[in-house]
């Protein structure tokens, strides 16, 4: 099972935003959705801007067995302890960023998606010296 990952165009003031299900073969509907918790996610991004991978720490409300059941189905998807690390098959990530994301629960209390807000790479304020 690989998962549903859908891009919005691109917005000069906020960059990409990312949708990724793990809920399998159906979309997730807004009325599916019960509960959104904010997080901050690190993902990788390839040269042409689809998200290779993405890692998020867990909040303590959806560290269950019962909240992780979609995303433990998914080979390509780990968690450790506290932690998920996600690969998406076929992509390598040229540049990691920190965004802000909101991870969706259904009402039984499993994630069924996340939601990558703005990423809009920072411009480097990195000026080298000269000898």
């Amino acid at each position: 099972m690989s998962f549903q990952v859908d891009r919005s165009p691109f917005d000069p003031e906020s960059g990409f935003e990312y949708y990724i299900c793990f809920k399998p073969a159906v979309e997730v509907d807004g009325d599916e959705v019960r509960s959104r918790v904010s997080i901050e996610a690190a993902i990788s991004l390839s040269e042409t801007g689809d998200v290779a991978d993405l890692a998020f720490m867990l909040p303590k409300d959806c560290r269950s067995e019962h909240s992780l059941c979609y995303l433990k189905r998914d080979p390509y998807a780990s968690c450790v302890e506290n932690r998920v690390f996600i690969a998406l098959p076929g992509l390598s990530g040229d540049a990691v960023l920190r965004v802000p994301a909101t991870l969706e629960l259904d009402q039984a209390g499993r994630i069924v998606a996340i939601e990558i807000n703005g990423c809009l790479p920072k411009t480097s304020t990195f000026n080298p010296a000269h000898a």
